[in-house]
């Protein structure tokens, strides 16, 4: 029987590289503070905090350094390259960076990928409050396949500040020619987000991608609300390997469980899956680390 107990006992020290508090166009159950706050309580080490339209970094200088203060947590922030934040744009990226991004993702929301997918499967992304101008959809890739060169330069952006590289939820082909290039411009930390939803990534294909350094990051929102069969998440994790996998929660959304919420009910899912404290750990807490510069 798993208890509450060895749940928190694996929780605290624990980074969730993936949360999606507010403020935002897109209304949230809880916002930074409290995502925040309920970290500090569950004695976690850090959390990532990322918003679909906004860069994030700005606000959490702020809550660090005049809210949470001394507390005993790292809040960290990024952008995502949607159309609301400039899209595929050197500039904006250089202006993320230095005010203190450490992670920029790719398209999510305005990729072309994500709208098409949507449409198809008939899902409802979360819907901003008031309704924004139609989307750009928006590939990393031209008309001949060939990458963008403001890509090329993105990636070196982000191989100058050391910071991580998120995949976003592009194409499955535009992630392949992205992760090469960025390791031809000397990226040493790639996330790639949940390759089992949007992205139709095969197990292979994460192998794949794992075998280049690129860390594979599940999210939890999708096991919580079993979206996906909790068996496919234990057979990522054996074959991928525990230690190049990074869970986030991946939540924030109204209705949906709290982000710590969400972080406790999948550790508990995974220990009665067999999964083991060490793999947990290397999950949780030190992979995260490693790409968060907190090893």
């Amino acid at each position: 029987m798993v208890t509450s107990d060895k749940v928190s006992k694996l929780l605290a020290g624990s980074i969730d590289s993936h949360v999606h508090s507010g403020p935002g166009l897109i209304p949230r159950s809880l916002d930074h503070v409290q995502a925040a706050r309920d970290a500090i309580a569950a004695g976690m080490r850090a959390i990532v905090v990322k918003d679909q339209h906004s860069m994030t970094c700005n606000a959490i200088y702020f809550i660090q350094n005049y809210i949470l203060k001394d507390a005993p947590l790292d809040v960290f922030g990024g952008m995502v390259l949607n159309n609301a934040t400039g899209g595929i744009n050197p500039h904006t990226v250089d202006g993320a960076i230095k005010s203190g991004a450490k992670i920029i993702w790719m398209p999510t929301a305005s990729a072309e990928n994500h709208i098409e997918t949507h449409k198809k499967i008939h899902t409802d992304f979360p819907k901003t409050k008031e309704k924004l101008i139609d989307e750009i959809p928006l590939k990393i890739i031209d008309k001949n396949g060939n990458l963008l060169p403001q890509i090329t330069q993105i990636c070196s952006l982000i191989a100058e500040a050391d910071i991580i590289l998120g995949t976003g939820h592009l194409y499955l082909k535009e992630i392949k020619l992205l992760v090469d290039e960025a390791k031809r411009q000397g990226v040493k930390k790639i996330l790639m987000q949940h390759p089992e939803f949007l992205i139709n990534a095969t197990i292979d294909d994460m192998i794949d991608f794992a075998n280049k350094g690129v860390f594979i990051e599940h999210s939890m929102v999708f096991y919580v609300k079993g979206t996906i069969e909790k068996e496919y998440l234990l057979e990522m994790i054996k074959k991928v390997g525990a230690e190049r996998t990074v869970l986030g929660s991946d939540l924030g959304q109204m209705g949906n469980p709290s982000p710590i919420e969400g972080i406790r009910s999948c550790i508990k899912i995974m220990l009665e899956m067999g999964i083991s404290d060490e793999e947990i750990d290397l999950m949780l807490r030190r992979n995260p680390a490693k790409l968060l510069d907190l090893a």
